[in-house]
């Protein structure tokens, strides 16, 4: 066998190398449960709570009119506390003035969210809905219809979603709305009062 021979059937084993290796990483990557990948952009699921005035808030209300910023905060740490919300609350007024519409969603009942009001010394100054069906006292449908709920157990997670003025969101393989992967540069993107995509 001469150089060049060799050189190929290195060159060969080489490539065959590199092909096996990134198809196992492209499975264990498509397999990853924790992975979200966006695919497509889809209409906004639709959900209609309570706020914490105890009044009906539909999000379709704002689907098409609006940019819209959907936060799932965590209620065991308040509307007050948590580290979206908190970012959000603080920056109001630029986010607003942007025609930018805040929705925040939580397992919290409308009195917990009062209370938040009472530690802020404020009015909070966007809807703070609580995730409980009006018209059928079911568990956190919001939270399941964007995909922020652990199905074992039924514990909901936070997410930050961002919803298009024609009323689009992101869209990931699992066939739920993505939340958005940075929140860092995101929240900051808003606070300056800009849209972040």
């Amino acid at each position: 066998m001469g150089k060049r021979e060799v050189l190929l059937l290195v060159t060969g084993v080489l490539i065959l190398v590199v092909v096996v290796w990134r198809q196992q990483q492209l499975q264990q990557w498509q397999h990853d449960p924790t992975r979200v990948v966006t695919t497509k952009q889809a209409l906004a699921p639709r959900f209609t709570l309570a706020d914490n005035s105890r009044k009906v808030v539909k999000l379709e209300r704002l689907l098409g009119r609006h940019r819209v910023v959907l936060v799932f905060f965590d209620a065991e740490v308040g509307v007050d506390q948590d580290p979206r919300t908190k970012v959000l609350i603080e920056n109001f007024a630029a986010i607003n003035g942007a025609g930018i519409e805040i929705i925040a969603v939580g397992t919290a009942t409308p009195f917990a969210n009062e209370e938040a009001e009472k530690r802020l010394g404020k009015k909070l100054p966007f809807p703070i809905l609580t995730d409980i069906d009006i018209n059928n006292p079911a568990p956190t449908p919001a939270h399941r219809l964007y995909g922020v709920v652990d199905e074992r157990t039924g514990d909901p997670h936070p997410g930050l979603f961002l919803i298009n003025r024609d009323g689009s969101v992101a869209f990931g393989l699992n066939g739920f709305p993505a939340p958005v992967e940075d929140e860092t540069f995101v929240l900051e993107s808003l606070s300056k009062g800009e849209w972040p995509f």
